[in-house]
């Protein structure tokens, strides 16, 4: 039978008919996308979740998706009420994992026999450890996680300020300049700058040429930016773009940029905020109305610095991490 709880229509909440099985492609994405959507709209996260998004999020890695995603659905029906996921790259030791329920059928278990099956997985991919994000502000996943004996490690920071911030000119310290990627075009310097200027920082991982020269050409070239030292040797990069995914979610242009990286012994040269302002006075005349930032590990002092020029916190994630045991 069919009941209204706080807005969505659901079936009478008995696990024992549920349905734990692997991800289709073709025949769960419109549902996983209605769900996805169902717990925005209850969490309250400001996710853009659309169909595009889910797809490529979901593929992104050329596995096959049936092997790392499982869906909770509903007996014959198309719906979904639970979503568990695990990825994993060649070149990083971590799985990161996301599970999802649906906000009527938590605290029924769901999240863990998901959770099981992801775990099982991790072990196939010969994963180290296991890495989990969780809002800041949801106590509740953040309680779950540690159920699962996750620890906090990190934290993923997205920042946001509009078009009406008045921002000053980029002024560097005495011999560092920067150099747009299009004025390069050198695959293994920019390999470098990435390597090199996220060092040590959650979240980032070490790439090698033939990863970089792969995704590259899917960039803007003209917005990313290298900076340098007087030596000629990389000492930062950053990096932004028009966002075409977030203008379809926001309704506005919106930039969209990767925080600075700054190689370790330059990051208190007073680096950051020259090298993001490089990058924001390039953006100017494509006329953002908004300008979001991401940030992945960066020190509470770094980010004080972004918040200086007028950004403000749109979201905060506390990153967990889970050591395997083979």
């Amino acid at each position: 039978m069919y009941f209204q709880k706080e807005g969505y229509k659901i079936l009478n909440r008995s696990t024992n008919t549920l349905i734990f099985r692997s991800f289709d492609l073709q025949r769960d994405l419109v549902a996983l996308v209605s769900l996805l959507k169902d717990i925005d709209q209850a969490d309250r996260t400001g996710e853009g979740i659309t169909e595009a998004a889910i797809h490529e999020q979901i593929t992104w890695t050329g596995q096959d998706p049936a092997l790392n995603n499982w869906v909770v659905a509903l007996p014959e029906s198309d719906s979904l009420v639970g979503y568990g996921s695990i990825q994993k790259s060649s070149n990083d030791d971590n799985a990161d994992l996301y599970i999802a329920v649906h906000p009527s059928w938590r605290r029924q278990g769901i999240g863990c026999q998901l959770f099981m099956r992801i775990l099982e997985r991790a072990y196939e991919l010969d994963a180290q450890a296991m890495r989990v994000y969780a809002n800041a502000q949801n106590e509740g996943a953040g309680l779950f996680v540690r159920k699962l004996g996750f620890e906090p490690v990190s934290t993923y920071t997205r920042l946001s300020v509009s078009d009406r911030q008045n921002f000053p000119a980029p002024v560097l310290p005495q011999g560092f300049t920067t150099h747009s990627y299009d004025q390069i075009q050198r695959v293994d310097l920019y390999t470098e700058a990435l390597n090199r200027s996220y060092e040590g920082l959650w979240g980032h991982l070490q790439s090698k040429p033939e990863d970089v020269a792969r995704w590259l050409p899917q960039l803007n070239h003209a917005g990313i930016f290298l900076l340098f030292a007087s030596d000629g040797t990389i000492a930062g990069t950053c990096r932004a773009e028009l966002s075409e995914h977030l203008l379809e979610e926001r309704g506005v242009p919106t930039a969209l940029i990767d925080a600075p990286g700054i190689i370790p012994e330059y990051r208190n040269a007073d680096l950051y905020l020259p090298l993001l302002l490089t990058t924001i006075h390039w953006l100017l005349p494509q006329g953002p109305a908004i300008y979001e930032m991401e940030s992945w590990g960066d020190a509470p002092e770094t980010l004080a610095l972004y918040r200086s020029l007028g950004f403000s916190l749109l979201k905060e994630e506390i990153s967990y991490r889970r050591e395997l045991v083979y």
